[in-house]
């Protein structure tokens, strides 16, 4: 049965498509957000959530999803009834008086160098050992993989161009082993230069462009493959990069433009890694570091 807020969702998705900046994740997640909770009202037989609607909705996110992920769609729900506001005489956002929830300031986890290089080895399918290679080798975002084309790679200058946050394009550094392993997955596909072939950089088994959930499950399959103690995921291989190249001398300004952060202050997160790193070497080595 369609209900009052369903006659919105297309249109909506109209006006996400034409945002600028939106990345391909974002726009999916904004989508399926809206749709989860409108399968939530659809359950209640209810068109517009009052505040104890709204409040019976945020207790079961807190029993599904992690804080960070509670705030993603409550900016998801908050832009959709923005919309929907200015699309019909809705007068008041649902979501409007909904606090975000304070981030748990948790350090990044990362992999040691030969955990790392254990998972890239033990990868016997050339695709995946690129991609593996290509995460390590530059620390981009998995939906900056995800969109990046054959062309995107400069084989002669060992860079490749990255469209990040806000279609904000950046060159960055990759390293001789990854344009290795990427050249060898490319001409398994019958390419010689990526710089001249428009096509998507990794397909899935259709010939389709390999989208962000796919490349976190060949993540997922080859960390379990070398039986890490962990779960390893793209963001743990971009924290590992960063977190080595901080420990072998890196500064932040370098690591910063290579991660695509805005601001410094995003990437000095790394430095409470290598100086935890630091005092566990001096605990353990100084003579009088132990001494009350």
């Amino acid at each position: 049965m369609d209900r009052y807020l369903d006659s919105f969702v297309n249109r909506y998705k109209m006006y996400l498509m034409d945002l600028k900046g939106l990345s391909p994740e974002t726009y999916r997640a904004y989508l399926n957000d809206t749709r989860h909770l409108l399968a939530f009202l659809d359950e209640k037989g209810i068109d517009i959530p009052d505040r104890s609607v709204v409040r019976a909705y945020m207790l079961k996110l807190h029993r599904l999803y992690d804080r960070s992920s509670i705030n993603r769609k409550l900016s998801s729900l908050r832009g959709f009834f923005d919309f929907v506001m200015t699309q019909s005489d809705l007068k008041v956002n649902p979501f409007s008086h909904v606090r975000s929830l304070k981030k748990k300031e948790d350090l990044p986890g990362f992999l040691t160098p030969e955990e790392i290089i254990d998972m890239i080895e033990c990868t016997t399918d050339l695709r995946d050992r690129a991609i593996l290679e290509l995460l390590y080798s530059t620390g981009i975002r998995v939906g900056e993989v995800e969109t990046m084309n054959c062309m995107d790679v400069d084989v002669k200058s060992g860079f490749i161009l990255v469209t990040g946050k806000g279609s904000k394009q950046r060159r960055v550094p990759v390293g001789e082993r990854a344009l290795a392993a990427i050249r060898a997955y490319l001409i398994s596909r019958g390419i010689e230069d990526p710089i001249y072939c428009p096509e998507p950089l990794f397909l899935n088994t259709r010939g389709k462009r390999l989208m962000t959930r796919s490349i976190r499950r060949a993540v997922y399959k080859w960390s379990d493959a070398v039986a890490l103690r962990r779960h390893v995921s793209p963001h743990v291989i971009r924290h590992t990069f960063a977190t080595h190249l901080l420990d072998a001398g890196a500064d932040l300004r370098s690591i910063q433009e290579m991660l695509g952060h805005a601001s410094l202050s995003t990437t000095q997160r790394y430095t409470h890694l290598t100086l935890d790193k630091l005092m566990d070497v001096y605990d353990k080595a100084h003579p009088k570091a132990k001494e009350e």
